[in-house]
């Protein structure tokens, strides 16, 4: 008879969100936890524009950078600017900060303004050769899609010694294997009304967006929230008030989730054509997507 397997998990903050962790193994495994702290600390020492070392902040600054890390995670967003069609787009920097989120959340308080602004094409602005990145012009922000690579490379840095292991990210989730007793792991979503919208079962990725959460008033009393539409520049005003994608890997399910919280309706058919499953939430309750 095999040894039992017992679930560990571990618990940390890191990117301005709750991180959880939880393997399979005989003993806790404390090399395999701290491996994946520090994975998301070198990640946010990369990436945070709230720290001014970070090479995206070098980057933002007209730095020419050589990392291939920070090569990659560019990759990544072209990739998600073509498959959105321009819905994601990370040169939306300086029109969030327009809007008041120029510092880490906790203190944004009531400044900015809702003016709109210009956002240019990623492919204009943003140039990658090999290790070799710089933007030819504005600033962008790596944030969200960078949190749901960093959960896959969690994943991907587990996976030769665990069989079965979870990495959530403040929602942005993937799962190796499955738990004790189930064909996958456990998860659940909950319902901006309370309560829960979906409970089940996932075997890959799972990343959920909100405009409920992260919101602010700006200095003309104007109510803001973090998701900027780079077709006006504001705010997105769409039908949508949270939404939940299932894809392969952690990174594509959270563009997507932001990509159809933005572009509403038409986004959100767009990522069916493209492979994601969608849980939407309206306003008003109404839901379109899995049961």
């Amino acid at each position: 008879m095999p040894p039992l397997l017992i679930e560990h998990t571990d618990h940390f903050r890191a990117m301005d969100t709750d991180i959880d962790v939880s393997i399979y193994a005989l003993d806790r495994p404390f090399a395999a936890f701290a491996s994946v702290r520090l994975l998301f600390e070198r990640q946010e020492e990369r990436f945070s524009r709230f720290r001014a070392s970070s090479v995206l902040s070098l980057l933002n600054g007209g730095e020419l950078i050589h990392d291939a890390t920070c090569a990659a995670a560019c990759r990544n967003a072209f990739a998600a600017f073509d498959f959105t069609g321009g819905i994601f787009n990370p040169m939306i920097l300086p029109a969030l900060e327009e809007a008041g989120y120029d510092r880490t959340f906790d203190a944004v308080g009531a400044r900015g303004n809702l003016a709109g602004r210009l956002v240019p094409g990623l492919r204009d602005c943003l140039f990658v050769d090999g290790d070799e990145v710089r933007l030819r012009s504005g600033n962008l922000d790596l944030g969200g899609i960078v949190k749901g690579w960093t959960v896959d490379l969690a994943i991907e840095l587990l996976s030769p010694e665990y069989a079965a292991v979870l990495v959530n990210a403040g929602g942005d989730m993937r799962v190796l294997g499955a738990e004790e007793g189930v064909d996958g792991w456990q998860a659940g979503v909950a319902s901006p009304a309370g309560g829960l919208a979906w409970t089940g079962v996932i075997r890959d990725a799972l990343a959920t967006s909100t405009v409920l959460h992260r919101r602010w008033n700006t200095a003309a009393g104007q109510s803001a929230h973090h998701l900027i539409d780079p077709r006006t520049g504001l705010p997105a005003d769409s039908p949508f008030v949270q939404v939940s994608v299932r894809a392969s890997e952690t990174w594509r399910a959270e563009v997507w989730a932001k990509a159809v919280l933005i572009g509403g309706h038409a986004a959100l058919e767009s990522a069916r054509i493209g492979g994601a499953s969608v849980l939407a939430v309206e306003a008003n309750g109404a839901v379109h997507g899995w049961t």
